[in-house]
């Protein structure tokens, strides 16, 4: 999915409900994490860290 540039972002944390499910960073590629935030505009998924870069 292509990162719209003009979003003004605002995150969600997302937890797994279960082991099976586990979250990549769709920026840095770091994972697997336990929870994850997401973009309630374009759905963008990152760790904390990106979180606060954008």
């Amino acid at each position: 999915m292509a990162i719209p540039s003009y979003c003004h972002h605002s995150f969600n944390p997302l937890k797994s409900e279960s082991t099976l499910m586990q979250w990549i960073c769709s920026l840095c590629y770091s994972g697997p994490h336990w929870y994850i935030y997401e973009c309630k505009y374009c759905k963008l998924k990152t760790c904390r860290p990106c979180t606060n870069k954008i």
